[in-house]
C-alpha cells in the first residue's frame, strides 16, 4: 500500500516507521523546512552554526514501549541525560533547587536529530503543506483510495492517509472530505481540542558568564522556563532559550514579534540581570500549538471500511507530551501493519 502522512512530527514518523519497515510505501508530507516537529532545533548565531532546541527542552519517559525508543537512540549516541544543577524561581524572586524524580532527556547534536533519525529511510517532501483531501470513492477507475490536493493544483494519490498534525491544522484537513466519507465524528471530537500557545526567544551572549544551572522554571507573566544551551553542547556557545507562559503569549498573539521580543529580555533583565537584555544576536518564534490543554483519551482515530482508510496521531492523543506523541503513531502504525498485512 501507498500511505500518504501529513506532517512529520514524531507522531507521524513513529507511524511511518512502522507502515514501511513491513514493506509498504509511506510518503511524509510536511509543511515547514524541517521535521521532528516540536523536537526543533535551530541553527543560529552570527554564522548559522550553532544549535538551539526552540521547541521541547527536554523529555521523560515513563512507558516500556517509549524506554525501549530512548535506548536506542542512545544506543546511536543521539540521546543522552541532561546532567547538571536545575532551579526555579518563586514569584517573589527566590531561586531554589528544582527536584527531578526521572531523567531529563536530550540530543546533543539537537532534538531535530530525533525526527531525522525516525525519518531516515521514508521519503520526506518538505516544504510541502498539503490543502485538502479527495476521497476518490468505491467505484473508482483510478487505483488508489484517496487524492490529496496541494495550493499549486497539483495532487498525489495513496491508498491511505494519516494525518499528523494538530488537531487544529487535521480538523481543516478533514473538513475538505466532510462531503464525500463520514468524518463528522471525527471533526466533533478533535472540535474540542484546545491549544495553549507560547513565545521563544533565543539569544546569543558572547561575553558574558551564564548562570550556572542548565535551566530555570520560573513562576512569572511572562517567562516560564529559561534553557541554558551551552550545557547541552561542547561548542562553547553561551545562548539562552526563553519560553513564555500561554497567557503571555495569548495576550501578545498579535503583537508586533520584534515589540514582543523586547519585553521578554526586558523581563528577562529583570529575572537575570541587566546584562540579560543586550544579547549579541536575537531571534523569536511563536508557537501556536504549543500543547494541547485537554488531550483526548485515545491512542488514535480512524475511519474505516469501505476503502477509506484515514487516521489521525498526534501529541493531543492520550496527553501532551513527546512521548504521547510517540506512543500514537507508534500504536497506530503497529495496528495497521496488522490490519493491511493482507
Amino acid at each position: 500500500m501507498k500511505i500518504a502522512v501529513i506532517g512529520a512530527g514524531i507522531s507521524g514518523l513513529a507511524a511511518g516507521r512502522e507502515l514501511a519497515n513491513a514493506g509498504h510505501e509511506v510518503v511524509v508530507y510536511e509543511k515547514s523546512g524541517g521535521y521532528g516537529g516540536r523536537l526543533a532545533t535551530r541553527y543560529a548565531g552570527k554564522d548559522l552554526s550553532q544549535k538551539l532546541d526552540h521547541g521541547v527542552p527536554f523529555f521523560t519517559a515513563k512507558s516500556s514501549e517509549f524506554k525501549k525508543f530512548v535506548t536506542e537512540l542512545a544506543a546511536k549516541n543521539i540521546l543522552t541525560t541532561w546532567e547538571g544543577h536545575f532551579a526555579k524561581r518563586n514569584e517573589d524572586g527566590d531561586i531554589s533547587d528544582l527536584d527531578h524524580d526521572t531523567p531529563f532527556y536530550i540530543a546533543a547534536n539537537g532534538m531535530n536529530s530525533i525526527g531525522k533519525y525516525l525519518g531516515r529511510n521514508l521519503d520526506i517532501r518538505l516544504n510541502e503543506k498539503v490543502g485538502g483531501l479527495t476521497h476518490i470513492g468505491e467505484n473508482r477507475r483510478k487505483k488508489k483510495s484517496w487524492m490529496l490536493n496541494f495550493p499549486t493544483a497539483l495532487t498525489e494519490s495513496a491508498d491511505a492517509v494519516i494525518i499528523a498534525a494538530p488537531a487544529r491544522q487535521a480538523y481543516a484537513l478533514l473538513n475538505t472530505t466532510i462531503d464525500e466519507i463520514e468524518t463528522l465524528k471525527l471533526i466533533r471530537e478533535i472540535d474540542e481540542v484546545e491549544y495553549d500557545s507560547q513565545y521563544t526567544v533565543m539569544a546569543g551572549y558572547e561575553e558574558a558568564n551564564l548562570p550556572s544551572w542548565n535551566a530555570l522554571e520560573c513562576d512569572d507573566e511572562v517567562i516560564q522556563w529559561i534553557s541554558n544551551e551551552s550545557t547541552k553542547r561542547t561548542d562553547g556557545a553561551k545562548n539562552l532559550v526563553i519560553q513564555t507562559s500561554s497567557e503571555f503569549a495569548k495576550e501578545h498573539i498579535y503583537t508586533d514579534r520584534e515589540e514582543v521580543k523586547e519585553i521578554i529580555l526586558d523581563r528577562l533583565s529583570t529575572i537575570l540581570g541587566g546584562w540579560a537584555a543586550l544579547p549579541e544576536w536575537s531571534q523569536i518564534h511563536f508557537w501556536r500549538y504549543s500543547q494541547a490543554k485537554n488531550p483526548l483519551p485515545h491512542d488514535f482515530m480512524e475511519i474505516k471500511g469501505n476503502e477509506t482508510p484515514l487516521a489521525l496521531v498526534g501529541s493531543y492523543m492520550n496527553g501532551n507530551t513527546v512521548e504521547s506523541a510517540y506512543l500514537s503513531g507508534l500504536r497506530l502504525g503497529k495496528h495497521w501493519v496488522e490490519q493491511f498485512a493482507d
